[in-house]
């Protein structure tokens, strides 16, 4: 395992399922995060992001939203990397209203302070 994973995109299909069906869940305020970790990855980080079309029925606000949180994956890019193992992610939103980028950066916060007093 490196010393300092790479963040990556998880865009494999056949790897989203499986973290949906075989990973654990952790949720605060309006996201929740599906993780499995995974050694044999190179100890890179794998993430992705989804917002339900249950929740948010525009296709523009559901973008708007994901831009949001990808934007707060970057801001908080070191915590992440220091916190997070290696493994594949899958922040979900799950909100009906739109929340401004603040609040979503400081859920994301919520969340890694989370994953790190669960593991």
């Amino acid at each position: 395992m490196s010393e300092f994973p790479e963040i990556r995109k998880l865009k494999n299909k056949t790897l989203i399922d499986r973290v949906f069906k075989k990973g654990e869940q952790i949720q605060s305020g309006s996201l929740s995060m599906h993780y499995l970790k995974s050694e044999e990855n190179n100890g890179n980080i794998y993430i992705n992001v989804a917002v339900s079309k249950k929740e948010v029925s525009l296709a523009v606000k559901r973008n708007g939203i994901k831009r949001k949180i990808r934007a707060s994956i970057i801001i908080n890019r070191s915590p992440i990397k220091k916190k997070l193992i290696s493994g594949y992610y899958m922040i979900l939103y799950k909100e009906k209203e739109i929340l401004t980028s603040s609040s979503i950066s400081k859920n994301l916060k919520q969340l890694i302070r989370k994953f790190k007093s669960n593991n």
